[in-house]
């Protein structure tokens, strides 16, 4: 039988309970102001209720990313003036850094100094900074030249081996960009539409590196699916349809962990085929919405999951779709046999 911590929001205690995975419907007379099993397998997480703020309160709209770099610290970026808010990994916010509206963020190591790259949305850019906040590079630049569709709607952004660097333009005209490492254009792929080689809200993007050579994942939210191509722009299929508006994608060994909005986080095998469920909310009016408020939006539950990264540790680190702000640590849950 597995066995879970009971977690609450100060602390982790000794006392287990049996993991109830949520499959959409709570157990009659469970009480979900403590921590609940979610997920399945070596997939089974468990919630820490009211993780990085205090309980029914919310940390500003969000409707960003989530990093984390070596030492730990995980970044959340929100659309307040705050930026993007640092916590450490017991929930305590260590500081803030950067400029609102990030849609989307990511930290690479570069001769030993980490960085963070963020789609910064309202400043129609993709940005470079140092971990306190100090920018030292953006496309475009002088470099860049024209570009296909304007500069409008950039919602992802990721690097490959030879430090070219892809941008997605999944809020405007969604072509993805590929550029060198000054940010010279290079090409310009997929571009609104339902069929094979095209993108409808390329919302989410992230080098593949399961497969050898790499290729481009994409989450095609309103197409409902994950898309495969090579590092030239060149389309090589489906690799999972019938999502429901996926946006966000984070890797594990070889799985993948993905964001859909108007449904939870589900995580898929190499293959492309579900193997989990996280987080399923059942109350369907929450599906997909910015305005559910703190005190009812259920601990475990997700309303409209957005961005999401796990630690080394497989911990998961989510972030809603939320105009209070919402953010969410699910703990991984070791099986074990009695």
């Amino acid at each position: 039988m597995k066995r879970i911590l009971l977690l609450t929001a100060a602390s982790i205690l000794p006392a287990v309970l049996s993991a109830h995975p949520h499959k959409g419907v709570i157990p009659k007379g469970e009480v979900l102001t403590v921590a609940v099993a979610t997920g399945s397998g070596d997939h089974t997480y468990s919630n820490v209720p009211w993780w990085g703020t205090s309980e029914n309160k919310g940390v500003g709209s969000t409707n960003g990313g989530v990093a984390i770099d070596k030492a730990g610290r995980i970044y959340f970026s929100t659309d307040t003036p705050n930026g993007i808010l640092i916590y450490n990994a017991a929930g305590k916010q260590l500081g803030k850094i950067g400029p609102s509206n990030i849609h989307d963020l990511f930290i690479r190591e570069e001769s030993g100094k980490e960085f963070i790259w963020a789609s910064h949305t309202a400043g129609k850019r993709l940005v470079k900074m140092s971990l306190d906040g100090e920018e030292v590079f953006q496309i475009p630049n002088a470099s860049t030249g024209e570009v296909k569709g304007g500069w409008g709607g950039v919602t992802a952004a990721d690097i490959a081996p030879d430090g070219s660097i892809f941008v997605a333009l999944g809020y405007g005209s969604n072509f993805i960009h590929k550029f060198d490492a000054e940010g010279k254009l290079i090409k310009t792929f997929a571009g609104r539409g339902k069929g094979e080689g095209k993108c409808n809200t390329a919302h989410g993007m992230a080098l593949d590196h399961r497969f050898d050579p790499p290729r481009i994942l994409v989450a095609d939210r309103e197409n409902g699916r994950l898309t495969h191509w090579d590092l030239d722009g060149n389309w090589i299929g489906v690799v999972a349809d019938g999502l429901r508006r996926p946006t966000d994608l984070a890797f594990r060994g070889d799985v993948v962990a993905v964001t859909e909005l108007a449904g939870g986080v589900k995580i898929l095998d190499k293959a492309g085929k579900v193997i989990a469920l996280l987080g399923e909310n059942p109350n369907p009016k929450q599906r997909g919405q910015n305005g559910v408020a703190p005190n009812q939006a259920k601990p475990a539950h997700f309303t409209a999951p957005h961005g999401l990264a796990y630690d080394p540790s497989g911990n998961l680190y989510v972030q809603d779709w939320n105009r209070f702000g919402r953010i969410t640590k699910l703990v991984k849950v070791e099986s074990s046999k009695q």
